[in-house]
């Protein structure tokens, strides 16, 4: 553009050829515009792309963890199912006198997988896997846990969508209770009669107001965005997939942030 108007400051042209250059530099300048608007649009583009990655990664990665839980659950039942065999072991070897073998039975029977406690809050068997991790997370972290699950009100969420709404929803909660005396985080969730909707509340602990998007919803503060702040949008995901709604806000009086999500049955 401003090689033609450097030209034609020194150059004087007659009337077809002026029209032409005028035409050539719209033209130029209309294809910057569109090779602009092209690559801007794949980059986003590729940002979606990306950010679908990471969260398809981190449902898979949550969804094998947890059938790894209902695994051990399973060899739960399966040992005391054969519990009386290993009773019969132990009274052969204490017939024949072997202390040395009867204490080593018993000890490979106590330290194993199969008989560490599995806490039972849900009858979900994966929400109930979900929730005792957490549960012994806030444990750990001296974070008060409460979960009030009713029955037969998440049947008809697939596991891997049970999996990215609750974990994203308790991971937010968890960081945002950590670090602060007295903290809680309580879930709730039940049927919303005589609708065919379920209401799952979650109240937990926020040292302060969240900063929100134009829609309401908390933005991420960690600094690498690239790998952060796709927990909302996986729960608005899943919200949306069954026809929800979703609700966010925080109370300043008790310093609690609290999640309203309804869910189609």
């Amino acid at each position: 553009m401003f090689t033609f108007l450097a030209t034609g400051e020194v150059t004087s042209y007659v009337f077809p050829i002026t029209a032409m250059i005028n035409i050539c530099a719209i033209l130029l300048l209309l294809s910057n515009l569109l090779v602009f608007g092209i690559h801007q649009y794949n980059q986003k583009k590729s940002q979606e792309f990306t950010e679908m990655q990471l969260m398809l990664q981190k449902e898979a990665d949550a969804t094998e963890y947890y059938e790894m839980l209902l695994s051990q659950y399973e060899n739960q039942k399966i040992l005391i199912h054969d519990l009386k065999k290993h009773l019969q072991s132990i009274e052969l070897l204490n017939a024949k006198g072997e202390r040395e073998k009867i204490k080593a039975y018993i000890k490979s029977l106590l330290n194993g997988s199969d008989l560490q406690e599995s806490a039972r809050i849900c009858d979900d068997a994966m929400l109930n896997a979900i929730l005792s991790r957490y549960q012994h997370q806030c444990k750990e972290k001296e974070i008060s846990f409460h979960a009030d699950i009713r029955s037969n009100t998440l049947t008809h969420l697939r596991p891997n969508d049970m999996t990215s709404l609750f974990c994203n929803l308790l991971d937010n909660a968890l960081e945002a209770a950590e670090y602060i005396p007295d903290s809680f985080i309580e879930l709730t969730v039940q049927k919303k009669e005589p609708l065919p909707f379920v209401v799952l509340i979650l109240i937990n602990s926020c040292r302060t107001m969240p900063k929100c998007n134009p829609d309401g919803f908390p933005i991420s503060n960690k600094p690498d965005k690239t790998r952060h702040g796709f927990g909302i949008k996986s729960i608005r995901k899943v919200v949306k997939q069954y026809q929800g709604d979703m609700q966010m806000y925080y109370d300043t009086d008790s310093a609690t942030f609290h999640t309203i999500i309804t869910l189609k049955q």
